[in-house]
């Protein structure tokens, strides 16, 4: 059964996949601004200052460059490419975004028990949300860019 967890980041993604869709080219440049967080934040420049950063230089960009005129259907695909890109970079920072602690044994929990238990419940029960983070902790690339390497 889906907790709230899932349905938040859920609805992440499908915004996410729906606003790549209407805007063609931009969302397409959105997707782009997720590989190239990806990128630097494999030499340390990862954050949420970053991805501001990084998101309005692109935005930007998308907005002042004399971009070719494409078919639409193109226009479509290459914006759903990126929606769908922010969008699961998206809900990948929802389930992974909670706190996680060491055990006795060396291993780690996922979540805290130092969450409120609403939170706790909506975490632990979530179907997606721990196999997010295995997926996120086992790959040093999304375990820089989504800041899992401190607790």
């Amino acid at each position: 059964m889906l907790t709230w967890v899932d349905l938040l980041a859920l609805l992440g993604l499908a915004v996410a996949l729906a606003w790549g869709y209407r805007s063609g080219l931009q969302g397409a440049f959105a997707g782009l601004g997720v590989v190239l967080y990806l990128l630097l934040a494999q030499v340390g420049f990862a954050g949420p200052w970053w991805g501001l950063g990084l998101g309005l230089l692109l935005g930007l960009l998308a907005k002042s460059l004399p971009l070719p005129s494409l078919s639409q259907g193109l226009e479509a695909l290459l914006g759903s490419l990126g929606g769908f890109l922010l969008g699961l970079f998206v809900a990948l920072a929802i389930w992974t975004g909670y706190p996680w602690e060491k055990t006795a044994a060396g291993s780690l929990r996922y979540p805290s028990l130092n969450l409120p238990t609403p939170v706790y419940d909506g975490v632990s029960q979530s179907p997606f949300a721990r196999e997010a983070f295995r997926l996120a902790w086992t790959s040093p690339w999304l375990r820089r860019a989504l800041g899992l390497d401190r607790p």
